[in-house]
């Protein structure tokens, strides 16, 4: 089997390009690079040098069973490049497809479509999702929530706070609740997915529990032999505030989505992707140790 992937040099992609080249019925994986730099050596590994801009105008000789999708802009501080990005960049990649006789697409979208209060990372995925629903390819969406791997990412800044700070700050009561997935427990379901194609499936991927950001700090605290103490500021003034700055073009560091992420539940029903998948996933007190 022969697999294209964008974002391949991102932290999924990363993991999903290892996992893959260890992989005895893979091929061959193209992985998109905006320049040699990038370029990880590993086995089966075959470099497109490209943008997601330059998708359309790509040839690729050889023969494409999947597509997988990961490229993406998250950061909600340009409306220009989520838009390029998230929005443009999958219309590219469903026009590269159909140029290269490519069926099969594997989109990653995210858990935070499901917000109430979407940014522009949320809106846009979401507008994504819809043109690959549209495309005519066999498709498949998956939408994880938060991912994490030892102290890296949004987790990472979590242990920060708690190492550092006598009080951990969060959006609205602390009582919203997440259900992280481990970087490893979301690359076995990936995998799973390109071996076992569902098409027309759009899924979740999260973790074993759901907690309050409360309890995931208290969780934390507890392996770094620390207090963990939340201290809540309100979210909806932050919120209103944070979406006027966004409107003038004024980013401090921190976005409305953000903020709601922390405000609003984002549990997902795993029943669906569980029945068609057995992958493990292990209890995130277990797993905030895991490399």
């Amino acid at each position: 089997m022969n697999v294209f992937i964008t974002g391949a040099s991102g932290f999924v992609g990363s993991h999903l390009v290892k996992a893959l080249s260890g992989d005895e019925s893979i091929s061959k994986i193209f992985v998109l690079y905006r320049n040699e730099e990038q370029i990880a050596f590993l086995p089966k590994v075959d470099p497109v040098i490209g943008d997601l801009n330059k998708l359309p105008e790509i040839n690729c000789d050889a023969s494409i069973d999947i597509f997988i999708h990961l490229a993406g802009y998250f950061k909600n501080e340009s409306k220009k490049l989520c838009e390029s990005i998230n929005l443009q960049g999958t219309k590219n990649a469903i026009s590269f497809c159909r140029n290269n006789g490519i069926k099969k697409i594997l989109f990653y979208s995210t858990i935070n479509v499901d917000l109430k209060s979407k940014g522009l990372y949320a809106t846009t995925k979401l507008m994504a999702e819809e043109e690959v629903k549209k495309s005519g390819l066999e498709y498949m969406i998956v939408r994880p929530a938060l991912i994490y791997e030892g102290d890296k990412g949004s987790l990472g800044r979590i242990m920060g706070y708690v190492e550092k700070l006598p009080l951990v700050p969060v959006f609205g009561s602390g009582k919203a609740k997440e259900q992280p997935i481990h970087i490893n427990e979301l690359i076995d379901l990936t995998v799973a997915m390109i071996k076992d194609f569902k098409p027309g499936t759009t899924l979740y991927a999260a973790g074993k529990d759901a907690m309050t950001f409360k309890e995931m700090v208290q969780i934390i605290a507890r392996t770094m032999n620390k207090k963990g103490r939340v201290l809540p500021i309100p979210a909806k003034p932050v919120h209103a505030v944070l979406k006027l700055f966004e409107k003038a073009g004024i980013h401090i560091g921190i976005s409305s989505e953000q903020v709601a992420h922390m405000s609003e539940d984002l549990v997902a029903d795993m029943n669906e992707t569980l029945k068609l998948y057995q992958i493990e996933l292990k209890p995130f007190e277990e797993n905030i140790g895991s490399k």
